[in-house]
């Protein structure tokens, strides 16, 4: 019988690569699941701003239907200072696997 951490990994190795339509953008992303260790090298490369986080989760996490990243480090500035925030926070939150399935079933309708 496996172990408990057996089983564990199972299960997050077999969570399906996440989609969320842009409307606003006439576009999809699509996200990985991020691990624990992914999620805090992008809370220490933020530094303790909530903002940075978002940000930076968008960078390093979203991606186009064959896998390849929308936005480069070089976007940085231009996300924080001439994009929408309520789209950047939707995105964010949805890369760092926050958006809950009630969410997303809002957001479906």
């Amino acid at each position: 019988m496996a172990g408990l951490i057996d089983k564990a990994v199972a299960h997050f190795s077999s969570r399906e690569i996440r989609s969320m339509d842009v409307p606003e953008w006439d576009t999809t992303v699509y996200t990985k699941n991020l691990t624990l260790d992914g999620k805090s090298r992008l809370a220490k490369r933020a530094d303790g701003d909530t903002w940075d986080y978002l940000v930076y989760a968008c960078i390093f996490a979203l991606t186009d239907e064959q896998g390849e990243a929308v936005f480069t480090l070089e976007d940085k500035v231009k996300l924080k200072k001439n994009v929408d925030p309520d789209i950047i926070v939707r995105l964010g939150n949805f890369a760092l696997g926050i958006v809950g399935d009630d969410e997303e079933e809002r957001e479906k309708n």
